[in-house]
């Protein structure tokens, strides 16, 4: 793992030196190129000035902003570098919540938070104090070249930051079209869905789910390799409702107790 900030989390008069890891691995999934449909040829993305039409290299190239119609004012790495942030080098916490009051789209990443040099004890006593009064430290941390709300909570021995959307950012709930304000099944549907759903409560278990997309996609290259036949989609049925419930409610009562029963010492 290689750290991608280093910096501290601050708050009141503490500072505890820490490094942020990426949580997520992105580089498991099967990546595509863009290619030339007749030669196969992988496309090379050109950066060109539509004004001259000449490509324009890297080292030529800043971030801008425009703040008139078709004008830009152009920021340096070191003038973007230099804001007056508190939040650039620092998770500067002003304050701690309960950790299930944090509406779950509101999530945005996560990273790992590791002790800095000296930062060990500091680090331990925030982690079993969040632990046992079961809360998260809110803030904010500029990460590249954006200031993010940010929340630290434990995991187990490990603080993990999770940055968090602004709530301007969020669009409201209400405004989701066609939405029913009620049920419109009958009694007995609705008995029907709470029964299918009671039966097939589960643990939430992380490692026992895979990427079925990413299975199907990988099945597709190898049998495209071999020159095999291709697998066709599944076909999609529509059925009635209530014939629906009923049938899923039988399948799962059927899984339900075919499932070991856990001995009781």
């Amino acid at each position: 793992m290689r750290p991608v900030w280093s910096g501290a989390i601050a708050f009141g008069l503490v500072t505890i030196p820490v490094r942020l890891f990426p949580a997520v691995e992105s580089k498991r999934e099967v990546a595509f190129r863009l290619l030339d449909s007749k030669t196969l040829t992988p496309i090379k993305e050109i950066r060109v000035n539509p004004k001259t039409g000449r490509e324009v290299p890297w080292q030529q190239i800043t971030r801008g902003v425009e703040y008139a119609k078709g004008r830009f004012l152009p920021l340096s790495p070191e003038e973007l570098a230099a804001l007056p942030l508190p939040s650039a080098n620092t998770v500067d916490l002003f304050g701690f919540v309960e950790v299930d009051t944090v509406e779950p789209v509101m999530f945005e990443t996560a990273y790992y938070a590791a002790p800095g040099a000296g930062g060990q004890k500091a680090y331990g006593l925030l982690r079993d104090a969040l632990t046992k009064l079961r809360k998260a430290g809110v803030g904010k941390v500029a990460l590249r070249t954006r200031e993010h709300l940010a929340l630290i909570r434990p995991d187990g021995n490990v603080l993990v930051l999770q940055t968090l959307h602004f709530a301007d950012e969020i669009r409201a709930a209400g405004a989701v079209p066609d939405v029913p304000r009620r049920s419109q099944g009958a009694p007995a549907e609705r008995r029907m869905a709470e029964q299918l759903v009671a039966s097939m409560a589960v643990p939430f278990e992380p490692a026992r789910y895979r990427s079925e997309y990413k299975k199907a996609l990988l099945d597709l290259i190898k049998a495209k390799r071999q020159g095999k036949e291709l697998p066709a989609p599944p076909e999609q049925k529509v059925i009635d409702l209530q014939q629906a419930l009923r049938r899923s409610l039988d399948e799962a009562n059927r899984a339900k107790s075919r499932r070991p029963r856990r001995r009781v010492a």
